[in-house]
């Protein structure tokens, strides 16, 4: 994200996390009256700065406020005799503040990169940056895009304006273009200051090359050179959901909250934490307050809405759809509904959501999206049972967006329904092209080479291929892997004539609703616990699967081959 759904900060859908908390006067931006954070052991204080004209002068004001009481702590005051001479008064009034409120000679010279040789030399880049970045803070990544663009216009040496606009695009599910602004940052890291290093790094290995252990490496050590800044705190917690650790996303999350009450991403990555271990009414409580509190929330209410489905309450779940409509995550709320609808044997309503949210995509030119959406819908036909068009839909995708998702996405359609080179021949593209993504090489290839191994009818090798997911199991969809390897590994199982171990794959799905909760996946499960019952001779435990199964799909629409097989067994067992 960086708190998107979809895309390496989300496909996201992922995310984009801000600098709540700054250590050093240099982070802060000065062309507008902005506010950050000193800190030190025992107090935390508020920083206003502000820049003004006086004829052909400027006048810059730092004033540090004792964020308890109000009271001023230290103040400092600094004319400019021209615009061109701006960041050099603030750097000099910074360090008078600095040493002010106290800080170590030692600490003063570590952290005495000057703004304009770290992070910009062009004060007009930095008021466009700040603005994109006051935007990007409450979730209004739209509004954002045309300040950072103008920022790396202004100034085509200006890093972290560059890793910013790549975040925003990638939480606008443009990951192609959000990779290409992460690499101009990387490559002019040596320009930024201490902590835009630790931003641009981060994001680099995280979501550019998707090596999740170096990404986690990095934000740690971000963590422990400003323990008070929210931003590392809050990326890990969603790379731990990718990863299926949902505990220690929970943890990250509520850290973040702890230094930072009014950081609205810390409530969303804290909501999706307790969602994706089971704990609905925690996880509605928590976006509740940040309603309650008027917070921009984005991914919040994609929660809301699955909490709502699994609870089957309607007018929540239109209550939700409301909220987001006419937004740039209205296309992923119609996502949610026509997978949701798939999930209940609703085939032909599903077609209509997925191709409603399509348009939506499509006139707002996310080709990425638009693709995603029709390999997700084309996932779920041949699931269910209609795999004629799955080859039609993959080639469809791949012309729009050759994205490491679409074609992750794409290989894996193509392997479920049967075309085994086509999908060889992406997975081993992906592995060339990726050799550092972590979930490409660990899940989404075996997954890939596990489903084409089933059609060859050789259940041993799929499940052996299927070992390498098993550290990111269970991780929170979209970017992360579902329950996908879960799945395809019951269905080997169930090749193999073992029901029990099938059974536990499909129980270990069923156990964990909150990972994925419109996903057809889910309610395929049941139909295999209860065929991985029949199996074992279990006949009253696979009836009562079989039934639990038909009684979610009891509005579902007849003509679903799924379902006529379903049927079929349920009566052998009578």
């Amino acid at each position: 994200p960086d708190n998107c759904l979809f895309g390496s900060e989300c496909p996201g859908v992922g995310s984009a996390v801000h600098p709540q908390t700054k250590r050093e006067m240099d982070d802060v931006a000065p062309s507008v009256t902005n506010i950050g954070w000193l800190n030190d052991a025992q107090k935390k204080a508020m920083l206003a700065g502000n820049i003004s004209s006086l004829g052909t002068h400027y006048v810059i004001d730092l004033n540090a406020i004792n964020a308890q009481s109000g009271d001023t702590l230290a103040r400092d005051q600094v004319e400019a005799e021209s615009k061109e001479q701006v960041l050099k008064s603030l750097d000099r009034a910074a360090s008078d503040l600095r040493q002010k409120l106290g800080e170590s000679v030692g600490s003063l010279q570590k952290f005495a990169t000057p703004l304009e040789q770290a992070t910009t030399s062009s004060l007009d880049a930095l008021k466009a940056f700040s603005l994109g970045q006051a935007a990007h803070q409450k979730q209004d990544d739209d509004a954002a895009l045309p300040h950072l663009r103008r920022a790396v216009e202004l100034d085509p040496n200006f890093a972290m304006a560059y890793a910013t606009l790549g975040v925003v695009y990638s939480n606008l599910i443009q990951s192609e273009l959000g990779n290409e602004n992460l690499r101009k940052a990387f490559d002019l890291k040596e320009r930024a200051s201490e902590r835009e290093r630790f931003y641009i790094s981060s994001h680099y290995y995280d979501e550019f090359l998707g090596d999740v252990n170096k990404g986690a490496e990095i934000y740690e050590q971000w963590k422990n050179t400003y323990p008070r800044d929210t931003v590392p705190w809050n990326n890990l917690s969603l790379r731990y959901q990718q990863i299926g650790q949902h505990e220690k996303a929970m943890a990250n999350a509520t850290e973040a909250m702890r230094l930072n009450p009014k950081d609205s991403y810390a409530y969303e990555n804290l909501a999706t934490a307790y969602q994706r271990m089971n704990r609905y009414e925690e996880a509605k409580a928590i976006l509740e307050k940040a309603i309650a509190q008027k917070f921009t929330l984005s991914g919040g209410y994609l929660g809301l809405y699955e909490m709502a489905f699994i609870q089957h309450d309607e007018a929540a779940m239109q209550h939700q759809l409301e909220a987001l409509k006419g937004k740039s995550f209205e296309p992923i709320m119609g996502f949610l509904k026509g997978q949701g609808e798939y999930s209940q044997g609703r085939v032909h309503s599903g077609k209509q959501s997925f191709a409603q949210a399509g348009n939506m995509a499509q006139h707002s030119g996310l080709n990425e999206l638009v693709a995603f959406l029709e390999l997700i819908q084309a996932q779920w036909d041949t699931e269910v049972g209609n795999s004629a068009l799955s080859r039609k839909t993959a080639l469809q995708a791949l012309g729009l967006s050759k994205d490491k998702y679409t074609r992750s996405s794409a290989a894996v359609l193509l392997a479920r329904s049967g075309d085994a080179a086509y999908s060889e021949n992406l997975a081993v593209e992906l592995g060339k092209e990726f050799p550092a993504d972590t979930l490409i090489n660990s899940v989404w290839i075996p997954v890939t080479r596990a489903s084409n191994e089933l059609r060859r009818n050789d259940p041993a090798k799929a499940v052996a291929l299927l070992e390498s997911p098993r550290p990111y199991e269970l991780g929170g969809a979209p970017n992360g892997c579902s329950y996908w390897p879960n799945y395809v590994r019951a269905e080997a199982f169930l090749l193999a004539r073992d029901g029990v171990k099938a059974a536990a794959e499909y129980q270990r799905i069923l156990d964990h609703r909150g990972i994925d909760p419109t996903s057809p996946m889910y309610a395929l499960a049941r139909l295999g616990l209860a065929r991985a019952y029949a199996l074992q001779g279990e006949t009253a435990k696979a009836r009562t699967a079989y039934q639990d199964f038909l009684a979610n799909w009891k509005d579902a629409d007849p003509d679903v081959p799924v379902l006529k097989e379903a049927k079929a067994e349920y009566a052998k067992l009578q």
